[in-house]
């Protein structure tokens, strides 16, 4: 055996015993917390009508307005997406990822089975069926999508809450090898008559391994509802899919001055899904505006027909027309938000219930016929789209991550931006970094704080207290001083996984594993952002700078403060000397120091190391 085979078998035997950085360093894919409910509901039943006690039928949701409805559901561990399924029925689906609110796994035993995340029903009335054998709830399922398949432990399952308060399975999907990753499945169930009692309820559950990896099942288009038999799988419904593609690919977010003809890289694309089982003559309109003002900036389609005729059950992708020369690049001069909307008129209406007096409205097929993104044109580029589906992470004290971005215009960069998706790590440091090349000495370290209200949906700004110039190619990033996953987002909607480097063995390697946009954005300036200082070399002098006992400042400085790289105010020793002061570090411990100081009425920094 040799010395690289003897590693890799001790790395093999010691997985299940503990992490060992040097074996288990790596970058890799990790789930998100839950996203909070919104306080206002969305309602995607427009006219949802109640009792006391119960929902009243039909009970639909497809997840089109990005989030499930607190009106509808009651969630544990699940999250919605409009990018995790891969071509699902409509716009929007709900995750299952075997996490809890958190983004933290339901045990820490590693071979513990149990039930993890939950979607469950408010109680429903099925006390008035007209007989009791045509209600039916139907769904689509699929396994991983853009996630991680469920494997052999895992369960998607489905129980009925009985008159007694008894949950019974009534169907379950197995986690198998052979499972689809990109096909969705759908199901249709009779609710058999000792269920339809006034306060019904169903359940999907996650179930399987609880300690990760974790495995991922996907929701859609969930319909229960009366006068339906086995055959009735095919609403009148024509639905969108998916968020319209950026015609700035790979690029979200550009620099309203960086924005020129060579930026529109492709047209705007989406697609179609009609539900239903007959043809249907389907326009689609494409309008590019001011999100702020409305004002329209372009319009590349205007109730244009698909042709040929959209088929029974036929799903197409389709594009926008070319967007003109003159168009938004004349029009994009200053900051502003652009918002892409895109519709379908297919003739989709209301879901009837009932009838005379009693009839109701309360499903809305045209919900989904409606697609928007928002492009901000401000001070950042952006490879994401703003919502974080995953996050990623390396698990390496040390360790370091970094992203690629190129430039047109020679800037300065102002700031960095990161989404941190875990709650649990703010007020973690880590250490901003800055390159031209990854290969050379970084231009650019800062120690920072995770911020104490980082959290999923937003971004963390650092602005940068230092000119840095870029041109062409540079990279943002940081160091991390844990062994611990710091949780970056991770947007499914398209995949610029090849400009993610890390670095976890003292080593630099491009990212071949995890798909997808990390959320980490460069903000740039025209402009200088600082003016220069009037301090020289001179006026200010640090050293030693590794200090192994004391440190030396030479000038006249005051109020100095000495924090850890956790941000911890430390009570350091000092002296005065003639010339300055003298911080004595020897009973320290060894890491990274920042030194806090005013001079001429000048706040400034300074980060030391004590060896």
């Amino acid at each position: 055996m040799n010395k690289l085979e003897g590693s890799v078998l001790i790395c093999v035997l010691l997985f299940g015993l503990y992490s060992s950085p040097n074996c288990m360093a790596q970058f890799r894919q990790l789930p998100l917390p839950s996203a909070p409910v919104p306080e206002k509901p969305i309602e995607n039943n427009t006219n949802l009508k109640t009792n006391e006690d119960a929902l009243q039928l039909p009970f639909w949701d497809d997840f089109s307005s990005g989030n499930y409805s607190p009106l509808l559901w009651e969630a544990q561990g699940v999250n919605a997406s409009f990018t995790i399924g891969i071509s699902p029925p409509s716009l929007g689906v709900v995750v299952l990822d075997g996490v809890d609110e958190n983004g933290q796994p339901y045990s820490t035993t590693r071979l513990e089975q149990g039930e993890g995340d939950q979607l469950t029903s408010k109680p429903i009335d099925l006390s008035q069926p007209t007989a009791t054998n045509d209600v039916y709830l139907s769904f689509y399922w699929q396994a991983g999508g853009k996630g991680e398949r469920p494997d052999d432990s895992d369960a998607l399952e489905l129980f009925f809450l009985d008159s007694d308060g008894s949950w019974e399975l009534v169907w379950s999907q197995e986690g198998k090898d052979d499972l689809s990753t990109d096909v969705f499945v759908q199901v249709m169930l009779p609710v058999p008559e000792k269920f339809q009692f006034e306060n019904f309820q169903f359940k999907f559950q996650h179930s399987g391994r609880l300690s990760g990896p974790f495995d991922t099942w996907v929701l859609d288009y969930i319909y229960l509802n009366k006068g339906r038999s086995a055959a009735d799988r095919f609403p009148e419904d024509r639905a969108l899919t998916q968020l319209p593609g950026s015609p700035f690919s790979p690029y979200f977010a550009i620099p309203y001055f960086e924005f020129d003809q060579e930026k529109i890289t492709a047209p705007i694309s989406n697609e179609f899904n009609n539900l239903n089982n007959r043809f249907r003559a389907i326009e689609y309109t494409i309008n590019l505006k001011n999100k702020a003002t409305g004002e329209l900036l372009e319009a590349p389609n205007t109730e244009t027909p698909f042709n040929p005729v959209p088929q029974a059950l036929e799903r197409r992708a389709f594009s926008s027309s070319e967007l003109q020369e003159e168009g938004l690049v004349g029009l994009i001069d200053e900051p502003m938000d652009v918002e892409v909307l895109m519709y379908l008129r297919a003739g989709d209406t209301y879901l009837e219930a009932g009838s005379g007096e009693a009839q109701t409205f309360n499903v809305d097929f045209r919900v989904n016929d409606t697609s928007r993104l928002v492009i901000p044109f401000r001070d950042y580029y952006a490879y994401d789209n703003g919502t974080a589906d995953y996050a990623a992470g390396i698990n390496q004290r040390g360790g370091m991550l970094a992203l690629s971005y190129e430039l047109s215009t020679p800037s300065y960069l102002s700031g960095v931006s990161i989404q941190f998706v875990n709650a649990a790590q703010r007020n973690n440091a880590i250490e901003l970094m800055v390159w031209d090349s990854i290969s050379n000495e970084p231009l650019y370290q800062e120690e920072v704080l995770i911020p104490a209200d980082a959290g999923l949906g937003s971004f963390s700004y650092y602005p940068l207290d230092t000119n840095i110039l870029v041109e062409d190619h540079f990279f943002i990033g940081f160091t991390q001083f844990s062994n611990d996953y710091i949780y970056i987002g991770l947007d499914k909607s398209g995949d610029t996984g090849d400009n993610i480097f890390y670095n976890v063995l003292g080593a630099w390697q491009q990212n071949d594993v995890v798909r997808g946009n990390l959320m980490m954005r460069p903000h740039l300036s025209l402009m200088p952002v600082i003016e220069a200082s009037e301090l020289s070399a001179v006026d200010l002098l640090f050293y030693p700078n590794p200090v192994t006992e004391r440190l030396y400042i030479m000038g006249e400085v005051s109020d100095i403060t000495v924090f850890d790289f956790q941000g911890r105010l430390i009570n350091i020793p000092q002296e005065v000397d003639k010339d300055g002061k003298i911080l004595n570090f020897t009973e320290s411990q060894k890491g990274m120091y920042l030194i806090n100081m005013v001079k001429n009425g000048q706040p400034l920094t300074r980060r030391i190391i004590v060896k």
